[in-house]
């Protein structure tokens, strides 16, 4: 059987974060991304049971 699960990249959560663009636009920069911790822990972990 073959599951297919969407996870989606997020922010770390200790990321000091910023905006650019008279605050309208979020600066990638320097942010390190993860899998979005509700992600990982319910939909990867229900996928493998």
């Amino acid at each position: 059987m073959k599951i297919l699960v969407c996870i989606s990249k997020t922010p770390d959560t200790t990321a000091k974060i910023a905006f650019t663009d008279n605050n309208t636009k979020f600066s990638e920069a320097g942010v390190q991304f993860i899998i979005n911790p509700y992600d990982e822990w319910y939909a990867l972990v229900r996928a493998r049971n």
